[in-house]
């Protein structure tokens, strides 16, 4: 899991172009073969066999950072991956959200559809809420507090349900396609999370774990593994050959 490029900047949610370079050249270098989500959901339901070392590369967000800087080296060595957007972040101009790190627009996505498959990370629900039990969550993890009043269930249900089901309309509309996986924002999910998100039509949802997936793991809480900006190529390899 990734997010944003920088120069001279490594950290969680941050890497250097050079290192990421680094990083998928030292995954090429190993024998590590690239999959779609797609590829994946067939694996687990239809038993189709995947290549050798499979990886499943993945950025959330929708950072312009991915179209600029990380596309290009996906490109030089031919890996896939799969970035899970703030669709409602998706732009005209740099400057739509001047207060946040600039995201990609519906032309680049369109762009990049020879190595990238966009994927949902809401429509707008990319903030956090006080839950009924007082804990801040991310806001589809259940009822929650808005404007000072508790949701009900229903209320809950609805907000989220139109949310996801728009995420999944104007990616269709935009690029041609629906996309059938979700990554919860901040990895937050709830039983109930997961019921809308099926009912919505999304085939599968990631979280947050930083563990391998295996055959038999569920569909909706699949897991990933956060990749530090400061890993080097060997260090990366050892955190997925021990995860």
């Amino acid at each position: 899991m990734y997010h944003h490029l920088a120069e001279n900047i490594n950290n969680n949610t941050v890497i250097s172009p050079n290192n990421f370079e680094n990083q998928i050249k030292a995954l090429k270098a190993e024998g590590y073969h690239a999959i779609s989500v797609q590829e994946l959901y067939d694996y687990f339901n239809n038993h189709i066999k995947l290549p050798e070392k499979p990886i499943l590369i993945t950025f959330d967000d929708g950072y312009l950072s991915n179209y600029e800087k990380a596309y290009p080296i996906l490109k030089k060595y031919d890996m896939h991956a799969e970035i899970f957007v703030i669709a409602s972040r998706i732009v005209h101009t740099k400057n739509d959200y001047p207060k946040e790190i600039a995201k990609m627009n519906w032309d680049q996505l369109n762009e990049m559809q020879d190595y990238i498959t966009i994927q949902s990370h809401t429509w707008d629900s990319h903030y956090k809420l006080t839950s009924k039990n007082g804990r801040v969550y991310g806001a589809i993890y259940g009822p929650s507090y808005i404007n000072g009043q508790l949701e009900s269930q229903q209320q809950f249900e609805e907000r989220v349900r139109h949310d996801l089901l728009y995420s999944r309309q104007i990616i269709k509309e935009k690029l041609g396609y629906e996309p059938i996986a979700i990554s919860y924002p901040y990895g937050n999910q709830s039983p109930a999370t997961i019921q809308i998100v099926k009912e919505a039509g999304f085939k599968m949802g990631y979280v947050i774990q930083n563990k391998s997936v295996r055959m038999g793991d569920d569909l909706f809480t699949l897991s990933r593994i956060t990749v530090n900006g400061h890993d080097t190529g060997p260090e990366l390899i050892h955190k997925l050959t021990t995860q």
